[in-house]
């Protein structure tokens, strides 16, 4: 019997009993429709996240005044400020470091326009917007000069400039009042609001310059060991992020004058906490995996049943197959593509919900977790992985029923009423 005639037979046995066979393959539909959707949506999520971490800006990485109480002496205070920026700064002292973002931020009252709302108020260098890149919706950004000048001007985020003032364009040259601290707004970001950031979202953001917000704003915050919140720092390159990490450490406990102490700052990669993030998203993805593989099982458990029940059925046909000639090898072959294409067809059928799940897995991500640009897609090596899952699993669970459809003894199947 050739393999033609045996693709022929299994689909009329399929066609023969719909409602069985349909029952059947529910259980491999559904495993490799969850398998599948579960691979899109976990692709899905970290390709936002990948995406999210790349707005923080590629080769950037993050020194701040924290100490983990538990590792360091509790007489050790946290220490940064501006001298410990103009170290790093100094020609040669740190090579792979391209540019420093300086921040120190807190919570004001702004009132303009006969309103009145808290928000976030960053006090930054120029530097800050170029290792940090913004695009502008109107105005300009904070210069060197306005640093230098202690100058009282603001660039205010999207949604401060459409709260205030109505639109970004018409909220250039308006007047804001921070705690007191009256400034004119010179530029507004076009950044949308929710966008990944360290800090507050820039888009409900106002930012100063930092010689402004640490003499005016913020002078009765800020002492002569930490005046700084956060530094952003921009590496030569991605790939010499970790040297760049390594000479800002070594510059930073000198200048704290630090030998056996652990440090008083805290270092911030985004490279390794998107490792780490990635890796708990492939660790959910492999457990829903697993999960849904219980359904593949039962679903094949199911195959193997329905099998059995067929080579009981069909004692007689065998017999007399065997009668005519029919090998046993034939008879192996026959019952194993018929589980095949049970499993086959259940798996494409699977592809087709895993596609659908992906498209309802992209509107959740989207709609309800707020995660814009998060694409639930469907690979190529995940459909062939389904496909593998799916043949497999009609190759395991079918050799038995099969294998015993083969041993039958020719006089006794004939002899079966």
């Amino acid at each position: 019997m050739n393999l033609i005639e045996s693709l022929r037979i299994a689909f009329r046995a399929l066609f023969t009993n719909k409602l069985r066979a349909a029952l059947t393959m529910l259980g491999i539909v559904i495993g490799v429709g969850a398998v599948i959707g579960m691979l899109a949506m976990g692709n899905g999520f970290k390709s936002f996240l990948d995406g999210q971490f790349a707005q923080l800006g590629a080769g950037n990485f993050y020194v701040a005044p924290f100490i983990d109480s538990n590792k360091i002496d509790t007489l050790t205070a946290a220490r940064l400020n501006a001298a410990d920026v103009a170290a790093i700064s100094a020609p040669g002292r740190a090579p792979s470091v391209t540019g420093i973002g300086i921040e120190f931020s807190g919570n004001a009252q702004v009132t303009a326009a006969s309103q009145r709302f808290t928000y976030s108020v960053r006090a930054v260098n120029a530097a800050w917007f170029t290792v940090t890149p913004q695009d502008l919706a109107a105005g300009r950004l904070l210069t060197a000069d306005d640093d230098q000048e202690r100058a009282r001007v603001a660039v205010i985020g999207k949604r401060v400039a459409e709260r205030f003032f109505g639109s970004a364009q018409s909220a250039v040259g308006q007047r804001l009042n921070l705690n007191g601290v009256g400034v004119q707004v010179i530029g507004v970001l076009a950044t949308e609001p929710g966008s990944f950031s360290v800090g507050a979202d820039p888009a409900e953001a106002i930012f100063i310059p930092y010689s402004t917000g640490v003499s005016r704003l913020y002078r009765n915050q800020t002492s002569s060991t930490i005046n700084v919140s956060i530094l952003t720092v921009k590496a030569r390159s991605v790939d010499a992020i970790n040297a760049a990490i390594a000479e800002v450490t070594a510059i930073l406990r000198e200048q704290h004058r630090l030998t056996y102490q652990d440090n008083d700052f805290s270092i911030i990669n985004p490279d390794q906490i998107a490792a780490q993030v990635n890796g708990v998203i492939g660790a959910f993805n492999s457990f829903l995996g697993l999960v849904a593989g219980i359904s593949l099982i039962v679903g094949g458990i199911g195959i193997m049943n329905i099998m059995l029940v067929s080579v009981t059925e069909r004692t007689r046909e065998i017999g007399l197959r065997k009668a005519l000639g029919a090998k046993r090898r034939d008879i192996l072959l026959q019952f194993l593509i018929e589980a095949l294409v049970l499993c086959l067809v259940g798996g494409g059928l699977g592809i087709l919900l895993g596609y659908a799940l992906s498209l309802v897995s992209t509107l959740l991500l989207v709609n309800m977790f707020g995660a814009k640009g998060a694409i639930a897609s469907v690979s190529l090596s995940n459909v062939l992985l389904a496909t593998g899952i799916a043949a497999a699993i009609g190759l395991t669970f079918g050799f038995f029923p099969a294998l015993q459809a083969s041993r039958l003894n020719p006089i006794e199947a004939l002899r079966t009423e």
